[in-house]
């Protein structure tokens, strides 16, 4: 890993938290004159040529001709040949083995986080294959690395190849497929050694070079002189700290060397330099298709890669009319694809296709549609790839995604509460989702989903960022444009993560702020520490496009972090907007809030309340995404109880906010309408 790799490996563990990777500035700033080292990466802000993680389709059911199989059973492992070696003097193969291992765990090096691990030599969960409950095969580089007896010099080799031949004689074309994990540490601090890689041998003792990854080490000579192509690099042109999703499902053709064989034996190798880990399971040896294209992972419907634009689970009104939505799409099968076309669907209807291409034999190509997103509401996408030639698995030709557009909330996340941060909820911390303004918009609050358990009374308080200020993302209130006023939690206004709908906590500006266009604009909120306090997050986010501060460094050290994961922390442009009511508004109200009845509704429900005081009393109802759809004053009324019967035959089923404001005070109880 070199010098600073080095450095590194002897400070203290970076403290990552669960399910999170984070990546500290300040460490950035020591190894800006070299290679990053591992875990550790540069703070950027956004640019529109950000490299994106290398994609891969996701797993489908697909019919093929298959001819062999493996599925990694810990109970076969006996099925693999485990083994390894160096071209370098003094490796220490024979005292420390690094080799690929059947088990049913995922890495356990102490930079594991990546993996969803803690870093205390545990072992992470392996990854989301098919079968991974019954084993998988794993080659763990950062465990190997962290043995003290461990020389930066060495070049690690291992493989794991399978013990018994397998007869192709009925296949004229020949594919391997595998669902994988893998996240690459540094391809050029490890001069270029670190390599996954697929090899076929068709006598189990002729292999390509392991000293060497140039093209002619990659054939075989049988003893007539034909040099037989026989290596295959599995993740060609990955950098530092690239990795796959979880799974991924990755496909060659190795026809070269095993189209037409009666005997194959097929290995996986590992080279590099203190890399991370790569695991392996349910693999299949088949029928190459003649034609056949996909969908891989990256599907955008904002095409950030190209256009710079973040993602939103849901777009401000007036913001973008419209995006353009992209879909990488691989030839799979062993015919050039002619009249290769991306359709795109919006809501059912087909809005647009892209311009057919000829897409190559074993090549992949985006494909772009640009389509109009200027109306509010819900816009549900369908991808559909096609060519001249009928498709011979089209079960991998579609993907989905969708997104909101409303004239009340920007949100950067889509709804889905997926993790808790942070991991322990007792550390103080600012979560900042960053946003894209294309026009000038007002924002009136901040809105975040706070998660269950968190402390009543605990102070919490958000902010606005300017993500142009040259102090954005390097000091703690770096940019700060504006504040709310503190608030204190009250627990009613969480979230467990079971329910589809989140509800969100409202967080008033000091004042109404309008942000200029062109700008981008970081939604920050913040927990002051001492109680419990955890957030939600939502979707993967890549990297530098979400931020974190707090104690996450090594000797929980204060900086700026990039998560990929979205806070789930919304600028809130309701002009109408109020705090959410919070324990201290509670306890000094007079007044005491009893739940719906009946609930859910579908004619009418009745609200009860006790007013220990004569008191201004007003009902308010609100959607799912704040916006206001009835408001009931009742005046002065005195002490006592009283009800209020509302009638919901004319609202559209779903989620409302039915919140009784007396004297200014607020107290909310959620209905479902059905």
């Amino acid at each position: 890993m070199g010098i600073e790799s080095l450095y590194l490996r002897t400070t203290t563990n970076i403290k990552l938290l669960r399910m999170k990777q984070f990546y500290t500035a300040a460490f950035a700033v020591l190894l800006t004159t070299a290679v990053t080292a591992q875990g550790l990466l540069p703070m950027a802000n956004k640019t529109a040529n950000q490299r994106r993680l290398e994609a891969f389709n996701t797993p489908t059911e697909v019919e093929r001709d298959v001819i062999w199989s493996h599925d990694c059973n810990v109970d076969s492992c006996s099925s693999w040949v485990f083994d390894n070696g160096s071209p370098i003097a003094g490796s220490p193969w024979e005292d420390i083995d690094l080799n690929f291992e059947c088990t049913v765990e995922g890495p356990a090096g102490p930079y594991n986080q990546w993996a969803g691990g803690t870093g205390d030599g545990s072992a992470a969960s392996p990854m989301n294959s098919t079968t991974a409950d019954n084993g998988l095969l794993i080659v763990d580089s950062d465990l190997f690395g962290a043995d003290a007896n461990y020389d930066a010099a060495w070049i690690e080799n291992s493989w794991v190849q399978t013990a018994d031949p397998i007869d192709c004689s009925s296949l004229e074309f020949v594919s391997i497929s595998m669902e994988t994990r893998y996240r690459c540490w540094d391809n050029g601090a490890s001069d270029d050694s670190e390599k996954c890689l697929i090899e076929v041998s068709r006598d189990g003792v002729n292999w390509p070079s392991i000293e060497t990854f140039a093209e002619i080490d990659g054939t075989v000579d049988y003893g007539d002189g034909e040099l037989v192509a026989s290596r295959w690099e599995v993740f060609p042109g990955f950098e530092t700290s690239d990795g796959t999703d979880n799974p991924s499902l990755v496909e060659f053709d190795i026809t070269t060397a095993a189209g037409g064989q009666e005997q194959i034996w097929v290995r996986f190798r590992w080279s590099g330099t203190w890399g991370y880990s790569w695991e392996i399971d349910d693999i299949q040896i088949y029928q190459t298709p003649a034609n056949d294209l996909r969908i891989d992972n990256y599907t955008s419907y904002t095409d950030y890669f190209t256009t710079g634009v973040y993602e939103a689970g849901v777009f401000a009104a007036g913001q973008l009319s419209e995006l353009q939505a992209a879909a990488k799409v691989y030839n799979v099968g062993y015919l050039d694809q002619e009249g290769s076309t991306l359709a795109l669907g919006v809501n059912g209807s087909e809005v647009g296709a892209s311009d057919p291409i000829t897409i190559s034999y074993q090549t992949d190509d985006t494909l772009r549609v640009v389509y109009d997103m200027s109306e509010v509401g819900t816009y549900d996408l369908t991808y559909t790839v096609s060519a001249t030639a009928e498709d011979e698995n089209p079960g991998n030709n579609t993907a989905s995604q969708s997104f909101e557009v409303s004239n009340l909330h920007y949100g950067r996340d889509n709804g889905t509460m997926v993790a808790a941060f942070p991991g322990e909820g007792t550390d103080d911390f600012i979560a900042l989702a960053p946003y894209d303004i294309f026009e000038d918009v007002t924002v009136y609050a901040i809105d975040v989903a706070i998660v269950a358990g968190s402390e009543d009374g605990t102070p919490v308080i958000a902010h606005l960022f300017d993500g142009a200020d040259e102090n954005y993302i390097t000091e703690q209130y770096g940019g700060l444009i504006v504040s709310t006023s503190e608030l204190d939690l009250a627990a009613q206004y969480s979230n467990d993560g079971t329910e589809d709908d989140v509800l969100w906590y409202t967080l008033v500006l000091e004042e109404p702020t309008t942000l200029p266009a062109g700008s981008v604009i970081g939604a920050g909120f913040e927990h002051y520490g001492g109680s419990s306090v955890q957030i939600w997050e939502s979707q993967y986010t890549y990297d530098n496009t979400a931020f974190v501060y707090g104690p996450f460094g090594s000797g929980s050290a204060y900086d700026w972090y990039y998560t990929n994961e979205t806070p789930m922390v919304r600028l809130n442009l309701n002009p109408d907007a109020t705090n959410t009511v919070s324990v201290k508004e509670v306890a000094t109200a007079n007044f005491q809030l009893y739940p719906l009845a009946p609930n859910p509704a579908n004619a009418s429900t009745r609200l009860q309340y006790r007013l220990d005081q004569n008191s201004d009393v007003a009902l308010e109802v609100r959607d799912i995404t704040g916006k206001l759809v009835t408001r009931i004053n009742r005046g002065t009324q005195a002490v006592g109880y009283h009800s209020i019967t509302l009638d919901v035959e004319e609202y559209n089923a779903g989620v409302y906010m039915t919140t009784l404001v007396v004297n200014g005070a607020r107290a909310t109880e959620r209905l479902l309408v059905d």
